[in-house]
């Protein structure tokens, strides 16, 4: 289970944009968000504007839903965690790239300028292979008329 849970941190921390579901009054809604992996204390963390619908949304309902997808090497992560709005200008200042400040031009000391900070709960994740050795499991799939052999579909408790 300790490799699951190293391999699961690697994963996400190699994709780098998720997206971050939320319950809207209106149902579910997703956006891709730039992740902030700190697996030393297990936490995801996304630069946001603090007046944005997410927040509000948030702060409704803390339970959120991350899915990191890297598609060209066929690998897929769905997170589930509780979430919660911060205001830490040191944070997010440590955090801070020209993708964030292309979004909050304000800066990351800015008022409007926030945290949503991520504790996973629970992670699933497909890892196949891509490439060569994918094509050769869809062929030889079409050859036999049978679904091809998929890696096994992790589930980590985090």
């Amino acid at each position: 289970m300790a490799d699951d849970t190293t391999k699961f941190w690697k994963l996400i921390d190699d994709i780098r944009v998720a997206m971050l579901t939320t319950e809207t009054a209106d149902g579910l809604e997703s956006r891709p968000m730039s992740a902030y992996v700190d697996k030393d204390t297990s936490s995801i963390w996304f630069i946001t504007r603090l007046d944005s619908g997410k927040t509000d949304e948030i702060k409704d309902d803390a339970h959120v839903n991350l899915a990191f997808a890297d598609a060209k090497a066929n690998r897929y992560v769905s997170v589930t965690g509780t979430a919660r709005v911060v205001r830490d200008p040191a944070k997010t200042k440590a955090l801070w790239n020209p993708f964030a400040e292309a979004w909050l031009p304000e800066g990351p000391e800015a008022p409007t300028t926030g945290l949503i900070h991520v504790t996973p709960a629970h992670a699933t994740f497909w890892d196949s292979p891509s490439g060569v050795l994918q094509m050769i499991r869809v062929a030889a799939a079409n050859l036999t008329q049978s679904p091809p052999k998929t890696d096994e579909v992790k589930h980590v408790t985090l």
